[in-house]
């Protein structure tokens, strides 16, 4: 299996999925949802930068279930969560959210994933890019 550890560990992730590009999915930036974000977080009128991380959250499931990566989410915790913004988003757009597999490594026992998600609008163009680290945490004993 890859990624699988020593006889009797739980998998690990593997390293050699370094790179894999997801398919494109289609997310909307709709007044319903916005003003959903809002009811939940407040702030300011408009779409709030942060509201990418529900375009993320459109595609994580296809990446973390991936059985190629062989990531055990049951011993991921968040590392860390930048945002590089070209423009600002706009209401009413549709997004194209595209993953990749940005970086894998492997320290100490741990294994440290960087998921990197594009935003494009239909023209293509680089709206927004989220990195996620995230860290699959070595088994304990």
């Amino acid at each position: 299996m890859p990624g699988a550890g020593p006889a009797g560990s739980v998998p690990r992730v593997n390293v050699q999925a370094e790179g894999k590009t997801y398919e494109p999915v289609p997310f909307d930036v709709d007044d319903a949802r916005v003003r959903a974000f809002h009811d939940l977080f407040g702030g300011p009128s408009g779409v709030p930068p942060t509201f990418l991380t529900a375009a993320e959250f459109s595609v994580l499931p296809h990446v973390i279930g991936d059985p190629e990566l062989a990531l055990d989410f049951r011993s991921v915790v968040h590392g860390s969560q930048e945002y590089e913004f070209h423009r600002p988003l706009l209401l009413g757009e549709t997004l194209t959210v595209t993953a990749r597999l940005a970086s894998i490594r492997q320290k100490g026992g741990n294994g440290f994933l960087v998921i990197e998600m594009r935003m494009a609008d239909i023209t293509g163009r680089t709206v927004a890019v989220a990195r996620s680290t995230m860290i699959e945490r070595a088994a304990s004993t």
